[in-house]
């Protein structure tokens, strides 16, 4: 199996901005004006992050591709670091708008109009950490992914989850 490209190859412009952060902010400026952005030291070109305004979302992470020039978001709860929002683009500036709305703390289905590369996993916030509701979540995020499987394991997934 062969190594990884060289990032600084595979993502030139990232790699001329110096991090994703700053290029995130280089593709949409007016898209994310004063939204703090920052990338970790130890890698910069591959991963950025953006802070919600809410307090139950962690920040949503970005995150280059290895192998092939993609962007990957996810956006969790704080609770149990559950996804709540993921996705996958090849364009920076649709990662950008989904940042941008993460981070202004829109209801996820206004994230996905904003950005229709982002799927939304069926979980929904659960600010109290109620554990009914946590519950219902988390059920809720199973038969949308049973729904989402091929039908050979479609019926078995529900059958398992209670959703036939």
């Amino acid at each position: 199996m062969s190594s990884p490209p060289d990032p600084a190859v595979l993502y030139l412009d990232v790699a001329a901005c110096g991090s994703l952060a700053t290029a995130l902010r280089a593709e949409a400026e007016a898209c994310l004006g004063a939204v703090p952005v920052t990338s970790p030291g130890f890698a910069p070109l591959l991963h950025a992050t953006v802070a919600s305004t809410l307090p139950d979302r962690e920040p949503l992470q970005i995150s280059a591709w290895s192998h092939e020039r993609r962007w990957s978001i996810r956006g969790t709860e704080p609770f149990q670091s559950m996804a709540l929002i993921d996705g996958t683009t090849d364009d920076l500036a649709e990662a950008a708008r989904a940042a941008r709305a993460w981070h202004d703390g829109a209801a996820l289905d206004d994230i996905r109009r904003a950005a229709p590369f982002v799927h939304l996993t069926g979980r929904f916030e659960v600010p109290d950490h109620d554990p009914a509701r946590l519950t219902e979540s988390e059920w809720q995020s199973m038969r949308q992914e049973a729904g989402e499987l091929e039908y050979a394991w479609q019926e078995t997934y529900q059958a398992l989850s209670g959703c036939g």
